[in-house]
């Protein structure tokens, strides 16, 4: 697949404070309002710019996204999102370009496989500090709420969030891949009801090596309505090499 600047849906920079307070000021010049994340990260994808300070990872995003933020090589950096590339001074920051897509996988992984997945020792050996700590009735309201969201009846937290390590354990460690009509990108293994923070993949905060990632929505990035329920996005990402100011 060759990259289309019309196909280009949202491009996704990570900024210090400085460049952030610089941006805000050049956007205030032009008359344009930068949309604030406040609860979810994923706010940022509203209207035309928009961005997410550190602290926000934090607000509802506690136990799923802030410790994949806080272990990134992003931690303490503001995540700006914009429908157009920003001027060539940003260029050296931006990770990530997300575009519609068509593909569909056909039949997902199956429940064996997904435990299987979940308990790959490349994805284990992440250790992230607090991720999927919620506690017991916050955890027991999540399922009770997704299977009134679903129509059926969820199982026990545990094994949603089994399902949640192994959606992001494929994008680790990946065993489930597009074909090359999709760059061989790996892809998200469960519907949306079944997925937790896709920001770590959207904004990339595992720092993969892959050209790029098909991505589903997270139930929450739904709810906020910033994405559709269970299409794939795909992520293409800026190679490292090429990134000036970083590494």
């Amino acid at each position: 697949m060759s990259i289309n600047k019309k196909e280009i849906w949202k491009y996704c920079y990570w900024l210090d404070d400085s460049g952030l307070s610089q941006l805000k000021k050049e956007m205030g010049e032009k008359g344009t309002d930068m949309v604030q994340a406040e609860k979810n990260p994923c706010e940022a994808l509203k209207d035309e710019i928009g961005y997410s300070e550190p602290h926000t990872w934090g607000v509802i995003c506690k136990y799923d996204a802030e410790p994949w933020y806080r272990a990134s090589k992003h931690a303490g950096e503001n995540l700006v999102v914009s429908s157009s590339p920003l001027s060539e001074a940003y260029s050296p920051f931006l990770e990530s370009t997300i575009e519609h897509t068509s593909f569909d996988p056909g039949a997902l992984p199956s429940r064996e496989d997904l435990m299987k997945l979940a308990k790959d020792a490349t994805y284990l050996s992440r250790e992230l500090k607090g991720w999927g700590t919620f506690p017991k009735e916050m955890g027991e309201a999540i399922v009770k709420g997704l299977g009134e969201m679903s129509g059926k009846p969820l199982d026990k937290f545990e094994d949603l969030l089994s399902i949640w390590d192994a959606v992001h354990s494929n994008f680790v460690n990946p065993k489930y891949r597009a074909g090359k009509d999709f760059m061989n990108a790996p892809y998200s293994v469960a519907d949306s009801i079944h997925i937790d923070s896709c920001c770590v993949e959207l904004f990339n905060l595992l720092d993969s090596k892959d050209d790029a990632m098909l991505v589903r929505p997270c139930i929450g990035s739904v709810i906020v309505k910033v994405l559709e329920k269970d299409r794939y996005y795909l992520v293409r990402l800026v190679n490292p090499v090429k990134k000036c100011g970083k590494g």
